[in-house]
C-alpha cells in the first residue's frame, strides 16, 4: 500500500513539475510585435519615441528606397534629419478616418496635407501608413 501511494504521489508530483514547465513556455514574450493603429496615444508614443531609420516606403505598385533619413520622434515633436540636414516639426496628433475603414491617431509627419499613422511595429521595425491616394506605407528601423 505505501508503495502504491508513493508512486501515485511521485507521478502527481513529476506532473504538477511538467505542467509547470509547460505553463512558462506558454507564456507570451514580450510583445515583438504590436498592431499601433488601435492603441491609446500614450501608448503610440512611448513605442515611437527615439530615433529611427527611414529605410523605405512601398505601396502596391513601387518601392521608393531612402538614404541617409533620419526621424527622431519625442511624443508631440519629432526632428527630421536628410543629409545631414535637421528640421524640427511638430507631430500635430488628431483621431480621424484613416480611409482604410477604421480610426487612427493621424499625425503630419512626411506632409502636412497627408496624414500618416502608426500602423505596427515588429521588433526594431516601425511601420508608418500614409493616408494618400498611393497609400505608401513606410518603414523605420530603430537606430
Amino acid at each position: 500500500m505505501k508503495r502504491i501511494i508513493l508512486a501515485v504521489t511521485g507521478i502527481v508530483a513529476c506532473l504538477l513539475v511538467a505542467g509547470g514547465c509547460n505553463g512558462k513556455k506558454r507564456q507570451a514574450p514580450l510583445e515583438a510585435e504590436a498592431t499601433l493603429f488601435d492603441k491609446p496615444l500614450d501608448e503610440i508614443k512611448q513605442y515611437m519615441n527615439g530615433e529611427w531609420e527611414l529605410v523605405s516606403g512601398q505601396n502596391a505598385r513601387e518601392t521608393n528606397e531612402f538614404e541617409n533619413t533620419f526621424i527622431a520622434f519625442d511624443n508631440d515633436r519629432y526632428v527630421w534629419t536628410e543629409d545631414g540636414k535637421a528640421e524640427p516639426g511638430k507631430l500635430n496628433w488628431r483621431k480621424a478616418e484613416t480611409g482604410a475603414g477604421y480610426e487612427a491617431w493621424l499625425m503630419d509627419v512626411f506632409y502636412a496635407e497627408y496624414p500618416a499613422y502608426p500602423l505596427v511595429i515588429k521588433g526594431d521595425t516601425l511601420y508608418i501608413q500614409d493616408c494618400t491616394a498611393t497609400a505608401y506605407k513606410y518603414t523605420l528601423v530603430r537606430k
